[in-house]
This record gives structure tokens, C-alpha cells and sequence, in this order.
């Protein structure tokens, strides 16, 4: 094949899916989505609805809107947009604010709330507010969300197990009434519900097989709709529909709220709550699915703040609840193969069908089995494993977390958020501080000292940038920010910033005696920044940081400037000593100090999950190249916060060697669904039960399969090969950490087919 067609090929196979009308050319992927994620909507938004004290249908309808207008609106790619259980407690609140604790009088109340917000949201919009919900920190959202699936937990025990269910507009009321509740619970209903919750613990540790495409809370529903109808459930147990579609449209009471000055005080709470929560969680969720996008698409947050004020506008207006891009159904959108934002509305005409003629069908569902459906979601937001990562981030992060989830639980969601970062701030302010024994001991003055920790707690709203200059000329060339310190409360400029220099070149952060504090989100930033660096071929690099203090050995964990101690270095354990004993013995370099991933070849294995993170690295000359042996580590749905690790092994090519065409080789059909800019290739030379993945059109004989390889595949295998600009990615995927043995026979099984590729 010539290098003209290779090029061709390479260039038709990361095109990107085109959005708007052009689009549409990609229908057949987005109508298989779309169908998949009605399937996934119809019991979602189903219990977003019940658990939002509003009618069951009410959730219908705002996934619908969602779907049909957001593929007109813009702001992301393949995000699916609809009522989010993480806003369920919301407008619940929000229902039993305005209603004075009469969920039916309150409805139509909280329908005007909602409309305004969707018209508060269009005009910050046009300010491009969106930008600003990212600097609320990280923790604080963290803990918003945890508390949240407290709530929903709380809330949700009476229906499952069939006992009588009184809303009550706070948790601690919600958890005091829970024994008289539950005198009142029916055994068999309770089986049913228990039953429906076990089933989505169970079917969420599938891992391979056709039952894992199938979203558990479809099975859950299928299920409880077998046992509506052989049990025959009372109507008052099973999910209300109407009759007709046109009784299910509520209209906003704008006349009652009107009438009502004594509860304009109230509404405006209740908005204002609405558009920060829907605000920070629109931006959370967007990024979140960026990253899983395998186009790495980039949504735009203002946009995006402007479509959801439309989609609530119109859900508002028609009886819906408030909508949000939601992680959740985006994550099987993608994994069915959705390609562009058609796929919304490709949900959303399914959803209407459903609607329109199954709604017998819906209302066979038992409350218990879509009781167990939202307690599980509750239990994946709030998660003990979830309280220990933020342990794991550093006493000040989990102070943060901890404070954020007892506040709101005390209160309610706004003050909850806002006492959140009340603590943030505190704590930033406490450790800026100078130690109040160098005034005792004359060594400074009260007013010098007062004066620093003025200076110091300014700089956390004001650009961090001190200098910006352009050093070198021709390829030494390069942007140097000399920076101040960084945290969640001063990245929008520093972003703004970075922006506008041009994103090939090279671009270096110096941190002076100036900054005192790198905080976990301006840490996270970092990382993420490093990383599209090195997508880009940018030469990114950041200095200084050396001589801070990690609170942990968390690669995104806080750090403080301490010129007297410098960096912490954590003991080596067992396995660090026989990883250095091993670089010793292959001549490489070791590190045992915990970074974050930074993904520079941009293999498709790397572009998965998240709090990825290397440990115990070994690097240096190999085979005519380099190697990296690295102890790798990330979290992946649906288990967020359990660690998944794995041994990589890296070759890099020689400077100027020939790059052969990328491929990748999967044990069995492991990876395939992210493998959506490959097809797979047949090919008799890979030991089964491998599989060739090449770019579209490029035929299996363009690429020779060296002896190295086969023989390693199946003497070490089965094995995960990717080859991506030239360089190598290889590791075992159904095994964890490699003993060095392993280690060592792969690295050297490989090193003569590198050599051999060198010359």
C-alpha cells in the first residue's frame, strides 16, 4: 500500500462525526443508541420522577423534551440530556417549600420555579456564566453528590419494602419517621423490592457477555414486570400512568404564585438553588462524558448552559422536571455507538412511541422494583469506598467532603453547598496563615502578619499568573507563566490564559517562593492540562513544584511550598524494592513516587476510566528505543472507586524511526466496544482467541505480525498489544500487578522485535 493511501485511510478513520444536520448521515448508528438509551430512560426517569415527589410521567416527559430538542441546541456531542437522579432530592425540596409539605399543591408551584430557571439559565448564558460553575471545588461537588445518595437511600426504603411513604422536606424528619413506617410494610412487596435492588448489585459485576450490553435496570423492570402481572398488584403498588398522554401535561401555576407574595421569598430560594445544583452538575456531567467520548470531543460549557435552559423552559412549561446532561444513559449511549447528538432524539421519538402506546404496560411496574432500581444509584453516590478515596486525597480534602455531606444532610442543599465552601475557604485561609507564634516571639509584627495572610488570601481570587513572557527563539521557543498559587477559586484565568497562547507551542509553568499552595482541583486541572498537552505534541513542562509538600501520596492531593523539608518520599514497600531490584537488574531508572497517568501516546486502553495513576516506574534505553514498565491503576464503571491495576509495558521507538500503521490486538472481545475508529481484521498468524483491530480500509496483509509477538502471545498470553504513533503498549489484562518474572520475560521477549524495527 502506498504511503499516499496509508494516509488516506489514516486520515478517514479519525474524521470526526460531524455535528448538526450533517450529522444525520450517521442515523444508523444513532437510531441502534437511541433505542438502547429509551430502553435505559423509560425505568430511569420513571424513579427520578417518583423520587422527585412529582407524578410518575413526569419524568417521561422530561426525558422527551430532552431528546427532542437538545440535538437542535448544541453545546456537546454525544451526551444525553434528561432528569438526573442526583436532582431528584431537589425538587423535592422544592415541591414541599412551595407547597407548604402538599406535594399536589406544590407541583404546579415548582413548575413555575422551573421554567424561570430554564429563562435564568438562557440569560446567563449570554453572559457565558457556564464557565463559572467549574470553579466550585471539587470536593464540595463530591460531597453534594454523596449526601445526595443519602437522601435518595433514605427516602426510598419505605417504598421497597411496601410500607407507606410520607415525604418530608428533611432527611433527619425522613430518617425519624422511618419506624412507623415500616410497621407498615408488606412482606411481599418487600421480596419484590429486595429482590429488584439485589438484582442490580448482581448484574452490575457482570463483566463480559451479551447480558453486560443490557442495562441492568432494564432487567430489573422487565422483572417487576412479570410480577405485576402474576401477583396482580393493587394500583395504589404499581407506578400511576393516565389514560391518555394529554392528561399527563401539566401547566406552570404562574396565576397561584402570582397570588401568593408570601411565597415570592420562597421562589426565588428555590430558583436560585436550581440554577447553581443544575448549573455545577450540567458542567460535572459534560466533562465527565467528554472524557469517555472516543472522539475526545470538547463540549462547550455556555452552550450547554443554554440548551438546558431551553429543555427546562419547555419541560417546565408542559409538567416535566428539571434536565441536565446525565453521566449515566451518556455512558450507554456511547457504548451502543452512538456517533453524534441525533441519537437524543432518536431516544426521545422512542420514548414518545412508549408513552403513547405502552402505558398499561408501564403501569404494571411495582414502586419497589423501581424503589430498588434508585437505592442502588443512591448507594453508587454516597459509597464507603467513595469516603475512603477522599481519605486517601488528604485529611484537608476529606474535612471538606465530610463537612459538605453533614451540612446538607442538616439542612438542605444550597446552605449544604454553600457551608462547603465556607469550609474550603477556612481551611485555605488557615493554612496561608502565618504561624501565630512568630508574632509572639517578636520575630513579626501583628500588622506584617495580618498583612501576608491579606495579600495571601486575595490571591486566591485574582489571576495566578505574575509574569508572562515568550523565551528562546526558533525551536527553543517558549511561553513561560511564572506562576503565583493555584487553586479551584483563580483557574478561570489562569485557563483563559493558556488559552490563547497556541496550543502547539511549548509552554512552561514556573512556581516561585510566590505560590504557596497547589489545591486538589488546581492539581487536577494540572494533570488534565499535562495531559491534552501531550495529545497535542505539546512540550509542556512544569517547574518548581518540587519543593512543595504533598498532604498525601495522592498524585491529585494538595501541596504546600516548604523550603525546609521539601518533598515527603513514602517508605518503599515489598513491592517497590523488587520493582528498583528489577530496574537494577535490565539497567533502567526507578521511581517509586505515585504521578498521575499522562497519556502522551494517546493509546485507546489509557482514554478509559478514571483517577488513573502510575506507580513504580521504570524507565530508560531498550531495544533501540525506550521502555516504560509502569504499576498502572484507574477506576471504571460501574465501580468508580474500586482501583483496577494492571503492569504496563511501553517501547517507544528510536528518534526518526519508521512508524508502522497503528493496530491493536485483543484477547478475545475484550475493549471492543471502545475500539470504534478500528475495524477488526481476520488474520490466521495470532494465537487464538486474539483479535486484529486496523484502521477502515486498511487490508490485515499491510501489517506483518512479527515472530516476537506471536510467540509471546502465546507463550505469556493471552496479552493486550496497541501500537499507537509508533510506540508500543503490552499487558496481561486478566491479570493485576506481574510478578518481576513475568516483568522481565515480556520486556525482553519484545526487545529483539524492537531492536529489529530500530534498524
Amino acid at each position: 500500500m502506498s504511503d499516499g493511501t496509508v494516509t488516506a485511510v489514516r486520515r478517514t478513520a479519525l474524521e470526526l462525526p460531524a455535528s448538526g444536520l450533517a450529522g444525520l448521515k450517521h442515523w444508523r448508528y444513532d437510531l441502534v443508541a437511541g433505542l438502547q438509551v429509551a430502553l435505559l430512560w423509560t425505568p430511569f426517569s420513571l424513579g427520578v420522577a417518583l423520587a422527585s415527589g412529582a407524578p410518575a410521567v413526569a419524568g417521561l416527559i422530561s426525558a422527551i423534551v430532552a431528546g427532542l430538542l437538545f440535538p437542535f441546541l448544541g453545546g456537546s456531542h454525544v451526551t444525553v440530556s434528561g432528569p438526573a437522579a442526583a436532582l431528584a432530592p431537589m425538587v423535592l425540596w422544592g415541591i414541599l417549600t412551595l407547597g407548604h409539605g402538599d406535594l399536589a399543591a406544590g407541583y404546579p408551584l415548582v413548575l413555575v420555579a422551573i421554567v424561570l430557571t430554564g429563562v435564568l439559565q438562557i440569560v446567563l448564558s449570554l453572559f457565558r456564566a457556564g464557565q463559572y460553575a467549574a470553579l466550585l471545588p471539587t470536593t464540595v461537588v463530591e460531597g453534594m453528590l454523596a449526601a445526595i445518595g443519602i437522601i435518595i437511600i433514605v427516602r426510598q426504603i419505605p417504598p421497597l419494602l411496601g410500607a407507606e411513604s410520607v415525604a418530608a422536606k428533611s432527611v433527619l424528619v425522613a430518617i425519624l419517621a422511618l419506624p412507623q413506617q415500616l410497621a407498615t410494610a408488606k412482606p411481599v412487596i418487600a421480596l419484590v423490592g429486595i429482590t429488584s435492588l439485589a438484582l442490580m448489585f448482581l448484574l452490575n459485576l457482570r463483566s463480559s457477555g451479551f447480558w453486560k450490553r443490557v442495562p441492568a435496570a432494564i432487567i430489573v423492570t422487565v422483572f417487576g414486570i412479570a410480577v405485576g402481572f402474576l401477583l396482580d398488584l393493587d394500583a395504589s403498588l404499581r407506578i400511576r400512568m393516565p389514560e391518555s398522554f394529554l392528561d399527563a401535561l401539566h401547566l406552570p401555576d404562574f396565576a397561584g404564585m402570582l397570588a401568593r407574595p408570601d411565597l415570592w421569598g420562597s421562589l426565588l430560594i428555590v430558583v436560585v438553588t436550581f440554577t447553581l445544583i443544575d448549573g455545577v452538575e450540567s458542567v460535572a456531567s459534560v466533562k465527565a462524558v467528554d472524557r469517555l467520548d472516543p472522539w475526545r470531543r470538547v463540549s462547550d460549557p455556555n452552550k450547554t448552559l443554554r440548551a438546558m435552559g431551553v429543555c427546562n423552559l419547555c419541560s417546565g412549561m408542559l409538567g416535566g422536571l428539571t434536565i441536565i446532561p446525565n453521566a449515566v444513559p451518556s455512558r450507554a449511549n456511547i457504548d451502543a455507538g452512538a456517533r453524534t447528538l441525533w441519537s437524543n432524539l432518536f431516544s426521545g421519538l422512542f420514548l414518545l412511541l412508549f408513552t403513547l402506546a405502552l402505558p398499561w404496560l408501564l403501569a404494571r411496574i411495582p414502586l419497589a422494583s423501581i424503589a430498588g432500581v434508585l437505592v442502588y444509584i443512591g448507594w453508587r453516590l454516597c459509597e464507603p469506598a467513595l469516603f475512603a478515596r477522599m481519605r486517601a486525597l488528604g485529611l484537608d480534602r476529606f474535612i471538606v467532603f465530610v463537612g459538605t455531606v453533614v451540612a446538607i444532610l442538616m439542612t438542605d442543599l444550597l446552605v449544604g453547598m454553600l457551608v462547603g465552601i465556607a469550609i474550603e475557604l477556612l481551611l485555605l485561609v488557615y493554612l496561608l496563615m502565618p504561624s501565630f507564634r512568630y508574632v509572639l516571639t517578636g520575630r513579626l509584627e501583628l500588622g506584617t502578619a495580618m498583612g501576608l495572610l491579606a495579600r495571601n488570601f486575595a490571591g486566591l481570587f485574582k489571576s495566578p499568573i505574575i509574569k508572562a513572557r515568550v523565551e528562546g527563539d526558533g525551536p527553543d521557543r517558549q511561553h513561560v507563566l511564572t506562576m503565583g498559587s493555584l487553586v479551584g477559586f483563580n483557574l478561570l484565568p489562569f485557563e483563559k490564559t493558556v488559552k490563547a497562547i497556541p496550543p502547539r507551542e511549548p509552554l512552561t509553568l514556573r512556581f516561585t517562593e510566590s505560590a504557596r499552595i497547589v489545591d486538589h482541583t488546581a492539581v487536577e486541572f494540572l494533570q488534565h492540562l499535562e495531559e491534552e498537552s501531550a495529545t497535542a505534541d505539546r512540550r509542556f513542562t512544569i517547574e518548581g513544584l518540587e519543593s512543595f509538600f504533598r498532604f498525601s501520596s495522592h498524585p491529585a492531593a494538595t501541596r504546600m511550598q516548604d523550603t525546609r523539608i521539601g518533598q515527603v518520599r513514602a517508605e518503599c514497600d515489598a513491592r517497590a524494592r523488587e520493582m528498583a531490584e528489577l530496574a537494577a537488574r535490565l539497567g533502567l531508572a526507578f521511581e517509586g513516587e505515585t504521578r498521575a497517568t499522562i497519556n502522551r501516546w494517546d493509546f485507546i486502553y489509557l482514554r478509559r476510566g478514571e483517577q488513573r495513576q502510575d506507580t513504580n516506574v521504570l524507565t530508560g534505553p531498550w531495544g533501540g528505543g525506550r521502555i516504560r514498565i509502569v504499576d498502572y491503576g484507574h477506576t471504571a464503571a460501574p465501580d468508580y472507586h474500586v482501583v483496577h491495576r494492571h503492569t504496563l509495558l511501553i517501547f517507544e521507538p528510536a528518534e526518526g524511526a519508521a512508524r508502522e500503521p497503528d493496530l491493536v490486538i485483543t484477547p478475545g472481545h475484550y475493549m471492543e466496544r471502545y475500539m470504534t475508529l478500528l475495524e477488526e481484521r481476520p488474520v490466521a498468524a495470532l494465537p487464538p482467541p486474539h483479535r486484529l483491530y486496523l484502521a477502515p480500509g486498511l487490508p490485515a496483509e499491510a501489517v506483518a505480525i512479527p515472530p516476537a509477538w506471536r510467540s509471546a502471545l502465546a507463550e505469556l498470553g493471552p496479552l493486550y498489544l496497541e501500537r499507537r504513533r509508533g510506540s508500543l503498549l503490552v499487558f496481561a489484562p486478566f491479570r493485576a500487578l506481574e510478578p518481576v518474572e513475568r516483568i522481565e520475560a515480556l520486556a525482553r521477549a519484545f526487545r529483539a522485535e524492537r531492536e529489529a524495527a530500530a534498524a
